[in-house]
């Protein structure tokens, strides 16, 4: 045989079955014998015994794979923890029964360099095509994504088969990415309260329990963790009023905190229905959680809610500091769950058989129809909600940057309780909108953007009427108000504009 023959009939030699059929043969063939003789040889592995090795040893040898006859770097073969590289489920070893696949997703991968029954170093994904019982054993048939190659193996003891044995009922990605997340939660909560800082141990931290599903599994982790993180906690649900069903959603949380021995708060808001009806009930809500006077106030937002805040800000106009969203730490506000999304949630409440209320909220209010597009942003691009939470904390660490810079500004620019016109043209842009928007919180005003931005531009080239005084409405009675190359923050004017002159005060 030439030696071009050779080498292809090599390549085309991969799985085990190939491997003892091209050893049958050699042992068949004096010829191919001597060419395989003579190709390992030129390899430097002369052996005065090579001629008397069986058929299917000197194939592996020509395949510079005898060597690696006994090497996995499978670690489902060593039967190690690992995480599974479809589902991303965190799977711990399998015990008695070395595990060969995930018990969630039932996939596996491909890359067993040993000559067996899985073609060496391929690397793809073996997915379940089909399920056969098999003598009372379930077996579980895959096929490799990548090169088509077939493999059989027994289900695990554990592992979570379908009971109509059809790999069409197996759960989706999603759904199992959240199970393997969830079986870790406990260990994340604990991380992100000790490096965010979040409290120390012996502070009073109050959880803020609306009896639903996110708020439920935030006081039940903080109760199983307490150990760890150290916080002496008390729970608190409010009635706002609003529904008749409030006050028995209310006594449930309280049974919840009796049952694990937490200090219970309670308070009736009255709220009335009406306009800015969400903006009441928020600060409504903060003032009764402020008054219990505890270290810290530990809030349920997650993932999701993050998402949601960046998309309402981002139609709303607001700038990097708003984008930025909420902060895992706003003493004395902490949100321990800030980075979990609510599939995860769910997945670990329901897996520990949790009870809660499902949200009431009006799907045609402002916040419902944000949390149905984020569904839908989720359909066109997997991970758009963990995007945009990432993009919320990115814009933080910006925002810190630029608090930075002009916190070493901020003394040359303040000038009699207000801000040096020629000091504000000075800055970056960036800068000067963060300068006036300090400015006005600090008279208590929150300034709208749009509003901020006119004064800039009206500042920048002189004003409306150079060297004239002139106003700008905030709202609600406030404006700015710019005279003699100074900007201050004053009370009411309703006018837009230049000041009139004395003759028509």
């Amino acid at each position: 045989m030439d030696r071009a023959a050779l080498h292809q009939l090599l390549a085309r030699t991969r799985s085990r079955g190939q491997v003892k059929a091209l050893g049958a043969r050699v042992d068949g063939d004096p010829a191919l014998r001597a060419a395989l003789v003579a190709l390992v040889a030129e390899r430097g592995e002369a052996d005065e015994a090579l001629d008397l090795l069986p058929g299917k040893v000197l194939v592996r040898r020509a395949l510079d794979r005898q060597d690696a006859a006994q090497v996995r770097t499978n670690p489902i073969h060593r039967d190690e923890a690992f995480t599974c590289a479809w589902c991303g489920a965190a799977v711990e070893p399998g015990g008695a029964m070395v595990r060969d696949h995930c018990p969630y997703c039932l996939r596996s991968l491909h890359v067993d360099v040993v000559p067996g029954d899985r073609a060496a170093g391929c690397g793809g994904l073996l997915e379940p095509v089909s399920l056969e019982l098999v003598g009372g054993q379930v077996h579980v048939h895959h096929r490799c994504a990548r090169c088509g190659h077939r493999h059989r193996v027994r289900a695990h003891p554990q592992d979570e088969v379908p009971a109509g044995l059809s790999v069409a009922e197996l759960p989706g990605r999603g759904a199992l990415r959240a199970q393997g997340r969830a079986r870790t939660l406990p260990a994340r909560l604990l991380e992100a309260v000790r490096r965010q800082e979040l409290w120390r141990p012996g502070d009073r931290v109050l959880v803020a329990v609306s009896g639903g599903l996110d708020s439920t599994v935030l006081l039940e982790l903080l109760w199983r963790t307490q150990e760890g993180h150290g916080a002496r906690l008390e729970g608190m649900s409010l009635d706002h009023g609003l529904r008749p069903e409030a006050s028995q959603e209310v006594a449930t949380v309280a049974q919840h905190c009796a049952r694990l021995d937490v200090p219970f708060h309670t308070a009736r808001l009255h709220l009335s229905p009406g306009g800015d009806l969400a903006r009441r009930a928020r600060q409504a809500r903060q003032a009764a959680l402020l008054a219990v006077g505890a270290d810290r106030i530990a809030t349920a937002h997650h993932q999701d809610d993050q998402a949601e805040t960046v998309l309402q800000r981002l139609v709303s106009g607001s700038g990097g500091a708003g984008l930025a969203a909420m902060q895992p730490l706003s003493p004395p506000w902490c949100r321990p769950l800030l980075a979990e999304p609510r599939t995860v949630l769910r997945a670990w409440a329901e897996a520990e058989g949790l009870s809660w209320v499902e949200d009431p909220s009006n799907p045609d209010s402002e916040r419902g129809r944000l949390r149905a597009l984020l569904d839908g942003l989720g359909d066109l691009r997997e991970g758009a909600v963990a995007g945009l939470a990432r993009s919320a904390g990115l814009l933080a660490r910006e925002d810190a940057l630029l608090e930075e810079l002009l916190e070493g500004a901020w003394p040359a620019l303040v000038e009699a309780g207000g801000l040096r016109i020629a000091g504000l043209r000075a800055l970056h842009p960036a800068l000067q909108a963060r300068a006036v928007r300090r400015l006005c919180l600090a008279a208590g005003v929150v300034p709208r953007a749009d509003a901020v931005e006119r004064l800039l531009r009206a500042a920048q080239a002189g004003g409306p009427d150079r060297g004239r005084p002139w106003r700008l409405e905030l709202g609600q009675g406030w404006c700015l108000r710019v005279d003699e190359g100074r900007l201050g923050v004053e009370g009411p004017l309703v006018a837009v504009g230049p000041e009139p002159d004395q003759q028509s005060r």
